[in-house]
């Protein structure tokens, strides 16, 4: 099934760029940056995109720009709509998560995900195939959450994507001072995502680092989803508070109309009571409004410190890539140096061979002449 875009006038898309060829890691990875975040403010503000594709995306000075998804893109099947989509079910945050991971793939290695030459064999290929490997270990661990047949097993937040590609990222700034030769991938992944097996020691680092992060995103999540929850139940009860205070109220004008279509119509005490169950029913609702907005101050002062604890481990790492960049440095000014001392040896070697052998001539002559 051919998808292949038209050249058209005006801004070139990410699609007609990939069809010029693979697109270099580190940008593909900004682009891939670029593109997360605005599928998350588009999240944010509580709306769904529905049909995120390389024909969605246009590319400006600065990165690209995701356009908006027009009725016949969102009811169409392409090789970038999720699985739940093509069943009949509603595109939701999980479907622009498919769908961006899709674009991703393609744009990091050049080929689509899912293929299909007919609208019935795509959609089984979306449905059914398995993801296809990107040759990078690390890429397929981000896209593996990201691409998930089932939508509740897939990753829930542009969030964690993002601070995925931002290691990621890191990761690729860090190999590309790896030389050439040590970079080839005859694997077929992308150079700069590949790790040294020649070091250990950086596997380990690695590893520290991922389950550092892995552990407060798995931390965080927890106490965002407890926090949820929490106020869940808090505006559950406040609906109920909401119920008595309004069946107190509707009892009340029955009594008022059948004693005289008035609250004069019921005596003091019967009035007293009513007023008080609304008066301790709108304290109970003040009560619950102020224990939401502590919860949502909770939530805003964990997702700082949340932030700020992440930028530190980045940090880290940065200082880490640094101190491993100078390290490689140092070695190879050594090992420079050694070679030029090499050098001098053998050669001061070869000249006293030299002196030695001319002196063994000279002897050998005197020795002649004298006998």
């Amino acid at each position: 099934m051919n998808f292949l875009e038209p050249m058209t006038p005006g801004p070139k898309t990410l699609g007609q760029r990939i069809l010029e060829g693979r697109i270099p890691v580190a940008e593909a990875l900004r682009y891939g940056m670029i593109l997360a975040d605005s599928i998350r403010r588009l999240h944010d503000a509580g709306f769904v995109h529905g049909a995120v594709s390389p024909a969605s995306i246009t590319l400006t000075t600065t990165g690209l720009e995701l356009q908006p998804a027009t009725p016949s893109s969102t009811r169409a099947i392409t090789p970038y709509t999720a699985p739940e989509v093509i069943q009949g079910r509603p595109a939701d945050i999980r479907s622009d998560i498919f769908s961006f991971a899709t674009v991703l793939f393609e744009m990091l290695t050049g080929k689509r995900t899912f293929e299909g030459q007919t609208r019935a064999s795509l959609a089984n290929a979306i449905t059914n195939s398995p993801t296809p490997t990107s040759g990078s270990p690390a890429v397929d661990k981000l896209l593996s959450g990201c691409l998930a047949k089932n939508p509740d097993a897939r990753t829930q937040r542009m969030q964690k994507i993002m601070m995925e590609l931002k290691l990621l990222s890191v990761a690729v700034r860090r190999s590309d001072g790896v030389p050439a030769a040590a970079a080839s991938a005859p694997n077929g992944a992308p150079p700069s995502l590949r790790r040294d097996p020649q070091d250990p020691a950086s596997d380990a680092r690695d590893s520290q680092l991922e389950a550092r992060i892995a552990a407060r995103l798995h931390a965080h999540e927890r106490t965002m989803a407890e926090m949820q929850r929490a106020m869940a139940e808090a505006v559950q009860s406040l609906r109920a508070q909401l119920n008595h205070v309004v069946v107190d109220l509707a009892t009340a004008q029955q009594r008022a109309a059948f004693g005289g279509g008035s609250f004069d119509g019921l005596d003091d005490t019967a009035t007293d009571r009513i007023l008080g169950r609304v008066d301790h029913g709108f304290e109970a609702v003040n009560e619950r409004i102020a224990h939401l907005e502590r919860n949502v101050e909770e939530i805003r002062s964990h997702q700082d410190v949340f932030e700020h604890s992440v930028a530190a481990d980045l940090v880290d790492i940065e200082q880490s890539i640094k101190l491993q960049a100078s390290g490689i440095e140092s070695a190879r000014t050594a090992m420079s140096q050694t070679d030029d001392l090499v050098e001098r040896v053998v050669e001061a070697l070869e000249s006293l061979q030299s002196t030695v052998i001319d002196q063994g001539d000279g002897a050998s002559s005197r020795s002649a002449f004298v006998n």
